[in-house]
């Protein structure tokens, strides 16, 4: 039987965000290692998924990343929540979707959630708009965005598809955003922001990603319903767990 191997286009997704937010002292999650690297199906249909969970800055952030892999396909997917503090701290999103030689969807977002997150959109808006400004053009949005994300988005969100290229300057724009949302969104807040039980508006959020992923339709016909859903539910956007 013929092995197949992963397609490997977006690789650099995590490591470009752990060398961005390196020094607000990631600590592993607990997680069972079946949510952390798991294989399913043989030969050409074999699917690969690698994911895990941090805590940042003394809780106060949580980061979430995962990747699905077949010899077509490459996902990744990274979050960074705030914890107790979404009037201070906006989470960082970013999915990318490769299929064969066409970026079937790539979103990046900075998103400011709950009732009283607008001072931060504000400050926000400062930041991130002038980025917008440099890479909209090349990215630009496709006529029939998803209600799910047009219900969330901000203002300065990227979502775009397209050939390869598209994908080059989507790296370019998540590298700008993310050193933009570590340098002047996190930093100079984290003094104020707490740690603690998880707010509900970031719950509200996490659940609806959870509702709306495309992990759910690459996943279980291969992994089952089981294990897809406590994947998604309960650790890629489940509540926050206890350092390992």
């Amino acid at each position: 039987m013929l092995e197949a191997k992963p397609k490997d286009v977006v690789g650099w997704t995590l490591p470009m965000a752990e060398t961005r937010l390196g020094d607000l002292d990631w600590q592993r999650e607990a997680r069972p290692d079946e949510f952390r690297r798991a294989v399913f199906g043989e030969g050409t249909k074999r699917l690969w998924v690698t994911a895990d969970g941090w805590q940042l800055a003394g809780g106060r952030l949580s980061a979430r990343y995962a990747r699905i892999q077949t010899a077509l396909a490459d996902v990744a997917t990274l979050m960074v929540y705030p914890t107790a503090s979404p009037d201070r701290l906006p989470v960082f999103a970013c999915e990318w979707v490769i299929l064969g030689d066409r970026a079937h969807v790539l979103v990046l977002d900075v998103e400011c959630v709950g009732n009283e997150a607008d001072r931060l959109r504000e400050r926000a808006r400062s930041v991130l708009m002038p980025l917008h400004a440099r890479y909209a053009d090349a990215l630009p949005l496709p006529d029939d965005l998803p209600p799910w994300f047009a219900e969330i988005r901000e203002a300065w969100a990227l979502f775009t598809s397209g050939d390869l290229t598209r994908l080059a300057v989507m790296q370019q724009a998540f590298e700008a955003y993310l050193q933009a949302t570590a340098g002047n969104l996190y930093r100079p807040e984290l003094a104020h922001a707490q740690a603690g039980y998880e707010h509900p508006a970031v719950t509200a959020y996490k659940q609806h990603h959870a509702a709306h992923s495309p992990g759910y339709a690459l996943l279980a016909p291969k992994a089952g319903e089981v294990w897809t859903r406590a994947f998604l539910w309960e650790w890629h956007f489940g509540p926050l767990h206890p350092p390992a």
